[in-house]
């Protein structure tokens, strides 16, 4: 809901200025700074691959991780760009490409025994030049296929475009009622929603650091007491709940099905620390946010040294549960996983911040929508540009859909599936990506109802480098290296296409995709999008077939030396 309140201005407005994508590709090449981000699960369950590895001296497309930009990149006014090249299709290029995927093709028809075969197997591929009009390869790619998390960069995108890497989620704290000369506020203390999910990912789940300056602000306003209540008003922002063609509901408490709300904390996740002792005593274990709203059942004993790793977790709305076995001697072990009601752990970790810092509240938390306030006492904020690389590296649901009605709220007409719809399709015309059959309903690509064309994705990659160099550069930095970082860590390692492809991954059941930037050993940079749609029940083939193709085609773009040569 809307206050009535003039919203603080996002940012300010920036002009693409003409060769701005010569400048991005000498950058680039000159500097090396493709880089950043660390390891990670993809969505639905699939694990895409982590770890970090240092970066080769000679790299161009990464180096050594790079230092977030010394001033953040405003939200951007696209103009009309200067006259671009042309590109004709590459007949050879498109060759070897189709190579790949025929090979491929016949591989899953053979390992599912045609339950997967050409006829009801979909590729989609679409290579650009950066900077250019025209594809080089086009195969299939106007129809709209579900892109799983390559929807992630339409949404961050749109984030960047639409509210600028300068933007940060604000969370008002207010007062309904007197605050006396004494510190007592006679009446509720408000606290109005922004869609910020409260994330630090290097911190395994600890929010009290991102607390603590809302907190001191309050207590500087001189406040040390609230007689009435802790009230959440979520204001425009949905009910927090599955979205429409999740996965199953078995796989709901796990951490890719985090559920998304205008209050949220640790991106909507319980991070579990358990920590042998002595073969025989119970191991430690630890639960973050420190204050979640749900008692800790269960207990994990430490075996001896060959004993079985079993450590049971989930949370319900009665309890969270970490409990079973972990043997001596293997160091602790990390667990995150959903918590059920993202907006009623905010609600517990923040009274449990404000009773630490010596602000006490009489009352009860109580939700509310459309709840009177006063005077702002303090203002919460969270920058949007550090969760860019964690949505698109390590491709996390929760802070995606985060964005996505984030998006919605201030400049959709609400924070919900269609307000943050509406917010994503006006930054892509804005970018002068064509819009016709994009169908989003998340910001993750979780749900199988998205659609999305191998067209629209170049594209959008291509228009957002033609931004100005710190809010591309800001893009490009959020990508997984190829054999380094993120969800690429241990894909094209080893090859020619280590360490040269910037790219998201994605992948629910019955759709593999890959879409990014690929730097030619002849210098050149390439924007790429490569989905598939596969039958569902043809399982394996995402792992077995499809990353291997897609992995093969980067090595293909990779070996490109321009055309006519």
């Amino acid at each position: 809901m809307d206050t009535g309140k003039r919203r603080r201005e996002t940012a300010r407005a920036a002009q693409v200025r003409p060769g701005v994508v010569a400048a991005l590709a000498v950058i680039l090449l000159s500097v090396g700074h493709f880089l950043g981000g660390s390891g990670a699960t993809e969505a639905s369950g699939g694990t895409e691959g982590a770890g970090d590895t240092p970066g080769d001296a000679r790299a161009t497309l990464s180096s050594n991780a790079a230092p977030a930009p010394s001033k953040a990149p405003a939200r951007q006014q696209v103009v009309e760009a200067a006259a671009r090249p042309a590109r004709d299709v590459d007949a050879r290029l498109t060759a070897l490409v189709r190579n790949r995927i025929d090979h491929a093709l016949a591989d899953a028809e053979r390992a599912t025994k045609r339950v997967a075969t050409r006829n009801n197997t979909f590729v989609s591929v679409h290579v650009r030049e950066l900077g250019t009009d025209g594809a080089l390869v086009s195969i299939g790619s106007d129809r709209s296929v579900r892109p799983a998390s390559n929807l992630k960069l339409a949404t961050t995108a749109a984030a960047l475009v639409g509210l600028g890497g300068d933007w940060e989620f604000t969370t008002d704290f207010e007062a309904q009622g007197a605050l006396r000369a004494d510190g007592v506020l006679e009446g509720d203390l408000v606290v109005r929603a922004g869609g910020d999910p409260l994330y630090d990912g290097a911190r395994n789940g600890d929010v009290d650091h991102l607390l603590a300056p809302v907190v001191a602000e309050l207590r500087a306003r001189g406040l040390r007491r609230v007689t009435g209540d802790l009230v959440l008003d979520e204001g425009d922002f949905l009910d927090p709940g599955p979205g429409p063609a999740w996965p199953d509901a078995s796989q709901h408490w796990e951490d890719y099905c985090a559920l998304a709300a205008g209050f949220s904390a640790n991106g909507g996740c319980l991070t579990a620390t358990v920590t042998p002792r002595a073969a025989g005593s119970r191991a430690t274990r630890r639960v973050r946010p420190r204050n979640a709203g749900l008692p800790l059942r269960g207990e994990v004993r430490t075996g001896g040294p060959k004993s079985r790793l079993d450590v049971r977790i989930g949370a319900t709305t009665a309890a969270i549960t970490v409990a079973g076995s972990i043997p001596e001697g293997i160091g602790e072990r990390v667990y995150r996983f959903r918590h059920p009601d993202p907006v009623g752990m905010f609600g517990a970790a923040l009274e449990a911040a404000l009773e630490s810092g010596g602000v006490a509240v009489d009352g009860a938390v109580r939700r509310e929508r459309g709840a009177p306030g006063g005077e702002t006492l303090a203002t919460l904020r969270s920058p949007l540009l550090p969760l860019i690389t964690p949505i698109n590296t390590d491709s996390d649901n929760a802070l995606a859909d985060h964005v996505f009605f984030a998006l919605g709220h201030e400049l959709g007409g609400g924070g919900t599936r269609e307000g943050g719809a509406r917010a994503v399709r006006a930054a892509l015309d804005r970018l002068g990506v064509d819009t016709d059959g994009l169908r989003q309903v998340d910001g993750s690509g979780l749900s199988r109802d998205n659609r999305l064309t191998a067209r629209q994705l170049a594209a959008l990659l291509d228009a957002v480098l033609s931004l100005e160099p710190a809010i591309a550069q800001a893009y490009v930095d959020s990508l997984a290296i190829a054999g380094r970082t993120g969800t690429l860590a241990e894909r094209m390692r080893g090859g020619p296409a280590e360490n040269r492809v910037r790219a998201k991954t994605g992948w629910i059941r019955g759709t593999s995709s890959l879409s990014g930037l690929a730097q030619t050993t002849s210098g050149r940079l390439l924007v790429f999008a490569i989905l598939i749609d596969y039958p569902a029940q043809a399982g394996g083939l995402n792992t077995s077939v499809f990353k291997p193709m897609q992995d093969g085609v980067c090595e293909v773009l990779v070996g490109w030396e321009g055309p006519g040569e």
